[in-house]
């Protein structure tokens, strides 16, 4: 077999598992979910997963910056898209929501809160990168420290709603909770302004 050829294989192999997983995770805790669950879903044996992975906590870390790194893709080809802040916001909200719907390990840990460590990493990045921006903002100390603020209330927000959203199976579509999310996270920053 040809190099190009156990690329695309390994690569494949990859993907199964990730599908097998986000399946999974609809129906229990990623937690408990195990690697013979996982080789009888894709139809691998416990020797290629195990070529892959060291263990199911190393697969889950992967899909978490995985599911981390599409995020932030998404933000930021909606912030190259150079629209008006609101449209900006509500285009990375309704693309955030549509993802979460098609993610099993999202909607389970963010409807049960289950997965402390990744809602931590997720909100730490996100900090960092709102940071990044409020601080090329001019203005004093205090108002930086405002904004800080607003950030940290307007994330509380959004993680509430997309508990709630997530919780009831997301039942309403993406849309319609983008259009709250971007409520929301404007609606915290009009007092800023």
């Amino acid at each position: 077999m040809n190099e190009t050829s156990r690329d695309i294989r390994y690569r494949q192999t990859e993907e199964d598992l990730r599908d097998a997983f986000e399946l999974l995770c609809l129906k229990k805790d990623p937690q408990k979910i195990t690697v013979a669950e996982m080789a009888e879903r894709t139809g691998v044996t416990r020797s290629t997963f195990y070529n892959h992975y060291t263990d199911m906590p190393t697969l889950i870390m992967k899909i978490e910056d995985d599911i981390l790194d599409e995020i932030f893709s998404m933000l930021d080809g909606c912030r190259a898209e150079g629209t008006d802040s609101r449209k900006l916001v509500r285009s990375f909200f309704s693309a955030l929501c549509r993802y979460i719907r098609k993610s099993g390990y999202l909607i389970r840990t963010l409807s049960r809160l289950s997965s402390v460590r990744f809602i931590e990493k997720a909100l730490l990045r996100f900090r960092e990168y709102v940071l990044l921006d409020m601080s090329r903002m001019e203005g004093s100390p205090a108002r930086q420290q405002h904004g800080a603020y607003m950030m940290a209330g307007s994330i509380g927000g959004v993680v509430g709603i997309l508990h709630k959203w997530t919780l009831e199976n997301c039942e309403d579509s993406p849309e319609s909770v983008a259009r709250l999310l971007t409520d929301v996270w404007i609606g915290s920053f009009s007092s800023f302004s």
